[in-house]
């Protein structure tokens, strides 16, 4: 909880910035001295298109049926999460329950619906001469899709079209950048989790030394004897 209060204090100071001049004086800790990687989330935050993707989102939340569970993180952030902790690719159908599930609890009926509907095309039989349906047809086939968009999971894979040259040029642009911040944030994570491990190794250390100066102040006094009277 402590990384991700981190996390969201130095996305907060970047995103809510006007100018973005108060945001770039003032790293979180994890980032001072990477003035590289925090300018370039400071840009990408106050950036026409991310504020524009911003309105966007906020718009889609408020059509969509049901909540998730996933804060501030977006889905891609999660499943990469996922991933690395559990060593193995998660598909979406994980995912989808993974982000809509809290204490163990789906955030809605409509949400635990839709991921019964998943495991129930999951386990349907295939007819003979054809192939089983993917994580990511099943998941369409549920939750429906729009153009460069796969609901419960964010960004996708784009549907075979015939775009102009600046349009697929604008699609790079925005998916290597959302690919950088997903990166940076990870890496973020990993350097708390760093901080966290080094201070409770300091403070066994210090613990450590100050039961060996007790033991030798023992050792010393009983060295000594007990006081003689004069």
């Amino acid at each position: 909880m402590r990384r991700e209060n981190h996390l969201s204090r130095g996305t907060t100071k970047a995103s809510g910035a006007t100018s973005g001049i108060g945001a770039r004086a003032n790293p979180p800790n994890a980032l001072v001295g990477r003035d590289e990687d925090w300018h370039f989330l400071c840009d990408h935050y106050i950036s026409c298109a991310f504020q524009e993707q911003s309105r966007t989102n906020k718009a889609a939340r408020q059509k969509q049926p049901y909540n998730h569970s996933s804060g501030s993180k977006s889905f891609l952030q999660r499943q990469y999460e996922l991933a690395e902790r559990r060593g193995q690719p998660v598909d979406r159908v994980e995912l989808f329950r993974e982000t809509h599930v809290r204490a163990g609890t789906f955030v809605s009926q409509a949400a635990e619906d839709a991921h019964n509907k998943m495991l129930e095309l999951q386990s349907q039989p295939t007819p003979e001469g054809s192939q089983p349906l993917s994580e990511d047809e099943i998941c369409d086939q549920v939750l429906g899709r729009r153009p460069g968009y796969s609901k419960g999971l964010g960004l996708g894979p784009k549907p075979k079209a015939r775009r102009t040259a600046s349009a697929s040029s604008s699609s790079t642009s925005c998916s290597q950048s959302t690919q950088k911040e997903i990166e940076l944030q990870a890496k973020l994570h990993e350097a708390l989790k760093r901080i966290e491990v080094q201070d409770k190794n300091h403070q066994a250390l210090a613990s450590q030394v100050e039961a060996m100066k007790k033991m030798i102040e023992d050792l010393t006094r009983a060295q000594q004897g007990p006081p003689h009277d004069p």
